[in-house]
């Protein structure tokens, strides 16, 4: 069996003419250009195809090392080379990403131009086998995770750069106060109450209240609450008969509310002293007549379990990261469904929290940008929040988000051919790639697991792009939590040993759950 297929493409620049040869074997799958010791250029990056016929020979792969730029065929596996010194050169210009992302795409691309120039004597070049239709599915399995790495990075950096190196982390003077209504819906929540409620009537704000939303919990929810009510009368109370969802219970907390402002806070969920002031700030600078919403600043609280460190490099690495990168690209995908504030005219403007959605606040962030409100993030309003610490407990998270994915990509489909929202179009494909990753990767692991694939994914390329796919989530974390750092009194850097979990936790949980 032929260890090799000539792809008998002739090259010239005007000298001499070459082979290209293209390597099929499960070592390595690269074009190579024969080149003559003697007929090698100073520089490789001018890429001179001087190269005479070499034929094949039928008895084993050459001499050659993946990782260097070239290798000597030995004369003992091509007895029939007139010059045994003969090198197999490997373009220095192609980067190592380039190496491991692009090339397949790019020896694809080049082979078809190969077959279009059908040269006298060369035979028909082979329909594409499955070991290359499995490249095209692994090339855009290890491409996306990676680019959109680069651009959180890209986009957080620029954000912090061009936003919050101009912020001061103290509160700022506010030309006016108006007055914000706090809408807590809570079911079976009477053990986490009373600190949720205690602390926010400690907020530095001058004009607040606390619409507590009782909706329809068994426990003893509705006596906590009717008892911190007559402790203080910033705090109401609204009971609901039946649970009817987060959705209806804010619903109802809009109709109930005096403030001009909500600010939507989850029942165990504790609020930072000074948040109040730096979400009001948004709505009342010059102008921001437009801003609809401000989310904030999400951290965790109970950071002892390996799930909990996990996601406090989660939230800081990629949920805080990707806000920032899309505050730079001009939309934002969502609001936090743990701590956001909104302009009450945007949200009777829009139509309010949509009841059949799973995620009432990635609904309600598409259809405030629909209407040309503007969504902001205000990283210096920090909430903090109890994390799922059983795995169980963050699939079921997990799944519920990405089914409201799916559920907004559905309603919203009009904004790929709706002029006046071209500028959400990115935030769509971007939401769509996600979920074409994910089925990717569950096909391609189930695909492995189930039938014997050894022969069937070049495993030396796998191996290359996850060690580079790691290496770039250390470094999306560390400049994270750099950028993060500033709002922690404890240093985020102890967290940093778990990285190496995240991956695991973000993507490959994140790609089931999708399925």
């Amino acid at each position: 069996m032929a260890w090799i297929e000539a792809a008998r493409g002739i090259a010239s620049n005007g000298r001499g003419r070459g082979d290209l040869l293209f390597c099929n074997t499960e070592y390595c799958s690269e074009f190579l250009y024969v080149f003559y010791d003697n007929e090698m250029t100073k520089n490789n990056r001018e890429m001179r195809m001087s190269c005479k016929q070499v034929p094949l020979s039928a008895d084993g792969p050459p001499s050659y090392d993946h990782f260097g730029p070239r290798s000597t065929i030995a004369s003992s596996s091509s007895p029939q080379m007139k010059n045994p010194g003969c090198r197999l050169g490997v373009c220095r210009w192609k980067c190592i990403v380039h190496n491991i992302f692009v090339s397949r795409l790019a020896q694809r691309l080049q082979a078809r131009a190969i077959r279009r120039g059908d040269s006298a004597g060369s035979p028909r070049w082979k329909p594409e086998s499955s070991e290359e239709q499995t490249a095209h599915g692994l090339s855009f399995l290890f491409l996306y995770p990676f680019v959109m790495s680069i651009v959180w990075m890209v986009g957080g950096c620029v954000y912090a750069w061009w936003r919050e190196r101009r912020t001061s982390p103290e509160p700022p003077d506010l030309p006016e106060t108006p007055f914000v209504s706090i809408l807590v819906p809570c079911h079976n929540e009477g053990d986490v109450l009373e600190d949720t409620i205690g602390r926010m009537l400690q907020l530095d704000y001058p004009a607040y209240e606390i619409v507590a939303l009782n909706d329809g919990s068994t426990d003893d929810t509705r006596a906590v609450l009717e008892r911190m009510a007559d402790r203080d009368a910033r705090v109401r109370v609204v009971n609901l008969p039946v649970q009817r969802g987060k959705a209806h219970a804010l619903n109802v907390g809009l109709v109930a509310s005096r403030g001009e402002i909500l600010v939507t806070v989850d029942a165990d969920a504790v609020l930072a002293k000074d948040a109040l002031r730096f979400l009001v700030w948004h709505f009342v600078a010059p102008g921001s007549e437009r801003v609809g919403a401000v989310t904030g600043n999400p951290r965790i609280r109970n950071r002892g379990t390996l799930l909990g460190k996990i996601q406090v490099l989660e939230y800081a690495s990629i949920i805080g990261l990707i806000k920032r990168a899309q505050c730079v690209l001009g939309k934002i995908m969502t609001v936090s469904g743990v701590i956001a504030a909104f302009r009450k005219r945007a949200l009777v403007d829009c139509g309010m929290w949509d009841e059949d959605m799973v995620t009432d606040d990635i609904a309600v962030s598409w259809k405030l940008e629909r209407r040309a409100w503007d969504i902001r993030y205000e990283p210096r309003a920090l909430c903090f929040m109890w994390a799922p610490e059983r795995l169980r407990s963050l699939i079921r998270q997990r799944a519920r988000w990405a089914q409201g994915g799916v559920e907004v990509l559905i309603r919203n489909a009009s904004v790929l051919w709706t002029s006046k929202n071209r500028r959400m179009i990115p935030l769509y494909v971007e939401e769509l790639l996600g979920i074409a990753w994910a089925y990717l990767w569950v096909v391609s692991l189930v695909w492995t697991l189930a039938f014997d694939a050894a022969h069937g994914i070049p495993w030396t390329y796998v191996a290359e792009a996850g060690t580079w796919l790691g290496l770039t989530s250390l470094v999306q974390t560390a400049i994270a939590l750099w950028i993060e750092q500033r709002y922690e009194r404890d240093s985020l850097w102890r967290y940093y040993f778990y990285a190496i979990w995240y991956p695991a936790a973000y993507w490959m949980i994140g790609a089931f759950v999708v399925v």
